[in-house]
């Protein structure tokens, strides 16, 4: 079976009490480690037994914007659509049949021409 990597997560020291009191709220194994440069930044390592402790963890991470380490955030981003963006109006063609149509039926028909309903 394939190892699995731990997510790690870089905090500055005022959002460390929040991702432990999560972690002991769902029985997440995790690590504190100091990092070395700079020394304001702490490095947090969850160990994952299941995937349901998984699910929780990425979306307490994304509510929190944290970041996990190694992961470029803008490459997994999709682009949203506008919400101003209107609906096309039909094409010209489709408008210009429909008087066609509408002209057709209104001309008078002549003796020598049939005449198209």
């Amino acid at each position: 079976m394939a190892e699995v990597a731990n997510p790690k997560v870089i905090l500055k020291k005022k959002q460390v009490p929040t991702i432990v009191e999560f972690c002991l709220e769902e029985a997440i194994e995790f690590s504190v480690k100091q990092q070395t440069f700079p020394d304001t930044d702490w490095e947090i390592e969850m160990k994952m037994k299941d995937f349901k402790a998984a699910v929780l963890l990425g979306m307490f991470l994304r509510e929190n914007r944290i970041d996990i380490d190694g992961i470029d955030p803008q490459r997994y981003k999709k682009s949203a659509k506008k919400a101003d963006e209107k609906p096309e109006p039909p094409a010209k063609e489709e408008k210009t049949k429909q008087e066609k149509s509408a002209s057709n039926l209104m001309t008078p028909a002549s003796d020598d021409q049939p005449t198209l309903i």
